[in-house]
């Protein structure tokens, strides 16, 4: 909470002060296009009744008048100086500037739905919908049996009637305010955000009760380089986030659990080995694992194993092959390619900050590696732990 003491304004008349774009905006936060990384989808959340922001995509964050100071490289006091007097003159400082292409329309997102409907909601939905044959033999060939995908409850996402689909749901007396994916369209009638864009494996997201609460899908194609992605109608009229919650699979009073990143990466791992598994959505989804630790340790929990992907130990000398990188695409290519080490650099530094949060909670914490050459580095062949376990069962 940021200390709001003798102060005359909040972080809202900020925004407008630095004429952000705004994307969403519902009674308790906005999500802004990012001023310092030059996001432009929204990706930066500002609290309005903590008077914070922070970027999901460059981390950048702070109260309001560090939002001001540092757009415009002053200090805090000399940026409440600037911001009483512009306010108070009704005016807008013109050498910092937004490009707006076009006027945003302005959506009020729903609060979220208790967890317990939200259950029972997805409950209800998925015994709505079938698990196509192509996306049951490609569960079955990353290891899973056809029993442990039915006990998980995967679907296709529905490609055709999706609103006699949501009208059935409200028929049966559930909610669909507040659950994310659903929402009001133009005509003020409930749907939900299924399209033939996001079509894939509906991965659903447990929390330690066992509830769904939310889920995750695999993409048939991928879209903006990214293979899954949320079931969410932040975008949209009455629609709401699913807050990019934790997936735990296995036994909760584990002594030993492991870490990684994705619900069904992380699910085939636990089926493959039997260990407790921990999920966040990616590496940088770190904010909803700390209660769920403490949870964890107030049952057994003593020593937590990071395994996320071997990215973390990539190579990254230049070999011409990284479409995303400038450098390589130069001849002679560099020795050393940017864009592999800004992403090695991301994956070490969301695994210490794990380590960081284990430590605080008295929890100790090791990380796994596979795949190694004698250097120390990976070999790049066996990416995940669930595909170092398959190999393992398949091998040994």
């Amino acid at each position: 909470m940021y200390d709001m003491s003798g102060f005359s304004y909040d972080i809202t008349d900020v925004v407008h002060l630095l004429q952000l774009r705004v994307r969403h905006k519902n009674s308790s936060s906005m999500d802004v296009n990012c001023p310092f990384c030059g996001e432009t989808k929204g990706k930066m959340n500002v609290n309005l009744q903590k008077n914070v922001f922070r970027c999901n995509r460059c981390d950048a964050s702070g109260g309001m008048l560090e939002l001001y100071g540092r757009l415009h490289g002053v200090s805090s006091a000399e940026a409440n100086r600037q911001i009483r007097e512009a306010l108070g003159k009704g005016e807008y400082r013109t050498d910092y500037q937004v490009v707006h292409k076009e006027e945003p329309v302005e959506i009020f997102n729903a609060e979220l739905a208790d967890a317990d409907v939200i259950d029972r909601t997805y409950q209800e939905m998925l015994s709505l919908l079938t698990l196509n044959d192509k996306h049951q033999e490609d569960l079955k060939k990353r290891g899973l049996t056809k029993e442990q995908i039915k006990i998980q409850r995967y679907r296709s996402v529905p490609l055709f009637g999706i609103k006699n689909m949501v009208q059935k749901l409200l028929e049966s007396g559930q909610t669909v305010k507040g659950v994310p994916g659903f929402y009001e369209d133009h005509d003020g009638k409930w749907t939900i955000n299924f399209t033939s864009k996001n079509s894939g494996i509906l991965i659903p997201i447990r929390s330690m009760e066992g509830k769904i609460q939310g889920f995750q899908i695999r993409l048939d194609q991928v879209m903006e380089g990214r293979k899954y992605i949320w079931l969410s109608s932040v975008k949209f009229q009455n629609g709401v986030s699913s807050g990019s919650p934790v997936h735990v699979i296995g036994s909760l009073d584990a002594e030993q659990i492991y870490l990684t990143e994705g619900a069904l990466k992380g699910t085939i791992a636990h089926y493959l080995s039997g260990d407790t598994f921990i999920c966040v959505a990616g590496v940088n989804q770190y904010r909803n694992l700390k209660p769920v630790l403490e949870t964890l340790k107030s049952r057994h929990l003593q020593h937590l194993y990071e395994a996320y992907d071997m990215d973390k130990k990539m190579k990254v000398y230049c070999d011409g092959d990284s479409e995303k990188c400038d450098a390589c695409q130069r001849k002679p290519a560099t020795f050393y390619c940017p864009h592999k080490m800004q992403k090695r650099q991301i994956l070490q530094n969301a695994c210490r900050k794990v380590y960081e949060i284990c430590s605080g909670l008295s929890i100790s914490m090791s990380r796994m590696v596979w795949d190694m050459d004698s250097y120390g580095e990976w070999n790049g062949q066996i990416k995940g732990i669930d595909d170092y376990y398959y190999v393992l069962k398949n091998t040994g």
